[in-house]
């Protein structure tokens, strides 16, 4: 197995594990109703049922796990000359390699999933237990690294079906 696949692995288990340890964290701290938007002057403005919060982030969890790990298993399926990537007679001709690529590209992507859900929740907790404290920030950092982690993940694949494949060993 190679340093990626394990890599990449390792990330999804983690990433599966951590977001079920952080939602159950937040489903046992969160009142029955919780805040999930605020106005401009950190105030609450928007409220949810704990219910039907944890149970659209289960939904979310197993759509994108079930669907993302369907496309990841059906795209050897894929004839050569359907292969949607750059350098379609290169990358047919190394077959085996592209197929761990994509492979490891899809399970990248639902580990971000996971991961930008996880650190959602995280937060969405130790908002509401600021609640009512006058300083109710800390966490401008989220939008920023929640893009970061996607867009590495998203533009990471294309960026390597430019490059040759790597020499068979």
């Amino acid at each position: 197995m190679k340093v990626s696949t394990f890599a990449v692995k390792l990330w999804r288990w983690s990433s599966m594990l951590a977001f079920a340890a952080v939602l159950t964290y937040a489903y046992t701290s969160f009142d029955q109703t919780l805040a999930v938007h605020f106005t401009p002057e950190r105030r609450p403005d928007a409220f949810l049922e704990r219910d039907v919060l944890f149970y659209g982030c289960v939904a979310i969890f197993l759509l994108n796990n079930t669907l993302i790990n369907l496309l990841a298993k059906l795209f050897p399926r894929i004839p050569n000359g359907s292969l949607p990537v750059p350098n379609r007679a290169v990358w047919a001709a190394h077959r085996q390699q592209l197929n761990e690529l994509a492979e490891n590209w899809f399970y990248a992507l639902m580990a971000a999933i996971n991961t930008v859900m996880t650190i959602t929740l995280w937060v969405l907790s130790d908002l509401n237990k600021q609640l009512g404290d006058s300083a109710l920030s800390g966490f401008q950092w989220l939008l920023p690294v929640c893009t970061l982690i996607f867009a590495t993940v998203i533009l990471s694949l294309p960026i390597r079906l430019m490059m040759k494949p790597n020499r068979e060993e």
